[in-house]
């Protein structure tokens, strides 16, 4: 589990509420996993993901734009590449069903991308 603290805030409104709404969808995986129900819930949040973090990005992008982030290129390049492994997952996820190896890969990287972005 993950809970919100102020070492998350980005100092704009819009854009906390939407990390938090990707942060409450972490949480409810990691609650599934433990309850062994991973597989049931894990496809949803990848559906999730895979439209919510594109319309999310091109938010966030434009605010970095607009109050000329020092660090928006590097974030840019991060969402890219965010974009891109998830939809992999997403990917694997609508062609070959949800495995464990999948759920447990899209918890690591949500965990990790929340930690470290």
């Amino acid at each position: 589990m993950i809970t919100w603290d102020d070492s998350f805030t980005t100092g704009l409104p819009d854009i906390d509420v939407q990390h938090k709404k990707i942060i409450e969808k972490y949480n409810e995986l990691s609650e599934a996993i433990a309850s062994g129900k991973g597989r049931a819930v894990a496809g949803g949040i990848l559906d999730f993901l895979q439209f919510y973090a594109v319309w999310h990005f091109e938010r966030e992008e434009k605010c970095m734009e607009q109050y000329k982030c020092p660090a928006a290129e590097a974030n840019k390049q991060a969402h890219a590449e965010f974009i891109d492994k998830f939809g992999q997952f997403y990917e694997q996820w609508q062609t070959s069903n949800m495995d464990l190896d999948l759920v447990d890969e899209t918890y690591l990287e949500l965990e990790k991308w929340i930690k470290n972005h």
